[in-house]
């Protein structure tokens, strides 16, 4: 997907999910905006799970892609896998990769080709990328001032059905959305960087094209987010519904509307797939991450 429109899935769904390393009281005590920071603190945290996502983008009532991804991580072993199909006007293509044994294997299923690249420098364990505490607590601080308002629209309260579990619930509407906000999706969204995008093609896809390039008048309409936090203070299950809308280059209005399902499954019990390579065509490629992200 293009990585415009991930980098504001994933700055909306999560509430800016940069914000962790921060020490919480219960979570009784929590206003439910810390309470669900405190959340998203503890689930970035999880070292082995199952992730299922299910991302959708539509334009109006016509739909331009869908993505279905399951991603399973055990960071103990530095071992992941992941498979995920895209869907669009253009085709359909599924992709998978798996980091084992000291390598990263990934292949398309437009090719028979397998390709393989050595990790020799890449280490997935969370626990040895944690950020300068310093560092955490400028960037709480910043989105704090960034959301403003808005804090009062996330309710965190006890699921009366599972006892020590809670419900997320978020919704932003258009005239809580600070300026703020609209303006750093503007600067994401618009298509008028120098800078080429990369990993625009994935296969025969050309990922770009797939939704609206918006160029000006660009706007979040609202934002929707349901969730459950299990008893052990994991986000296992959310929901999101983002409405967007903005003018092409044609001077053609978009109302693009970004659905986008989280569930994660065997927290702890996860064993990544592996991929055998005996009797496979095998490309070896350089350990260079450089165009690459």
């Amino acid at each position: 997907m293009n990585k415009k429109i991930v980098a504001i899935v994933t700055a909306l769904v999560v509430s800016g999910g940069v914000l962790m390393g921060t020490a919480y009281t219960s979570a009784a005590q929590l206003s439910g905006y810390d309470a669900y920071k405190s959340a998203i603190k503890d689930t970035i945290d999880l070292n082995n799970e199952t992730a299922d996502v299910k991302i959708s983008v539509n334009d109006g009532a016509k739909n331009l892609v869908k993505v279905t991804s399951k991603v399973k991580v055990n960071s103990d072993t530095n071992s992941m896998s992941q498979v995920s199909t895209v869907k669009s006007g253009a085709g359909s293509e599924t992709f998978s990769t798996s980091i084992q044994a000291g390598k990263s294997i990934s292949k398309s299923s437009t090719s028979q080709v397998y390709k393989v690249r050595e990790n020799n420098h890449q280490n997935f364990n969370k626990r040895d990328h944690k950020m300068n505490p310093q560092v955490v607590n400028s960037m709480e601080t910043v989105m704090d001032i960034l959301v403003g308002n808005m804090k009062n629209t996330v309710k965190v309260q006890p699921n009366a059905k599972v006892e020590g579990t809670q419900k997320i619930a978020i919704n932003i509407s258009e005239a809580q959305v600070v300026p703020l906000v609209n303006a750093v999706a503007s600067i994401v969204m618009a298509k008028h960087s120098d800078e080429p995008m990369r990993n625009e093609k994935a296969g025969e896809l050309d990922l770009k094209n797939m939704i609206p390039q918006l160029q000006s008048g660009i706007k979040i309409d609202s934002v929707i987010v349901t969730g459950d936090i299990n008893k052990d203070n994991i986000i296992n299950n959310q929901v999101a519904k983002i409405v967007l809308s903005g003018v092409d280059a044609s001077g053609v209005t978009h109302n693009v509307t970004i659905n986008a399902d989280l569930n994660l499954s065997k927290i702890n019990s996860t064993t990544p797939d592996t991929i055998d390579l005996t009797g496979k065509q095998v490309k070896t490629i350089s350990n260079d991450f450089r165009g690459e992200d």
